[in-house]
């Protein structure tokens, strides 16, 4: 086969290219100092904990809290009320008002003012029954480990969601 002289020029220019690049930076030996390697410190990177907050678990019991709604509540009062008092800390997402059903949108978490992707929290909550009379809220927490999804809930905020619901709609 008939190699063209552009060819072997261009092959040329590749071989030597890679051989300077091969040798690039090591000079020529020193007989009075020998040429000591650069080291350039490694460090590991250590994985962020997730905040102390957040609990891992996929059991229900665990993520989920029940409020008795107070009498005299009518089915348009507690949307309204479940849906205002969410409003204040998270932003709803979905709401269907026939169904008693309200979920929030994911939020990230906030670290020195920045939102941090890799944790999100959101509320779901249904009210049970035909008279409305229980009211069911679901945490979700995730932690994001590389590319997968720590599941849990963050007590915290569980906790302190479920009281101010108390505080509206529960019984007196």
């Amino acid at each position: 086969a008939m190699i063209s002289s552009a060819m072997r020029i261009a092959a040329l220019i590749l071989v030597m290219g890679l051989t300077a690049c091969g040798t690039f930076g090591k000079g020529a030996p020193s007989t009075t100092s020998p040429v000591e390697p650069v080291r350039v410190p490694t460090t590991a990177l250590v994985p962020t904990p997730a905040p102390a907050s957040f609990v891992r678990s996929t059991a229900e019991v665990q993520v989920t809290r029940t409020i008795d709604v107070r009498e005299g509540v009518t089915h348009a009062q507690g949307m309204r009320m479940l849906t205002d008092a969410l409003n204040e800390r998270f932003t709803v997402d979905v709401a269907d008002p026939r169904a008693g059903f309200v979920m929030t949108e994911w939020q990230s978490s906030l670290r020195n003012g920045v939102p941090d992707l890799r944790y999100r929290t959101r509320v779901t909550a249904r009210f049970l029954g035909e008279d409305w009379r229980r009211l069911q809220l679901r945490h979700e927490a995730n932690w994001a480990r590389g590319d997968e999804w720590d599941i849990g809930y963050d007590a915290p905020q569980l906790d302190s969601v479920t009281a101010d619901l108390r505080t509206k709609l529960g019984k007196r």
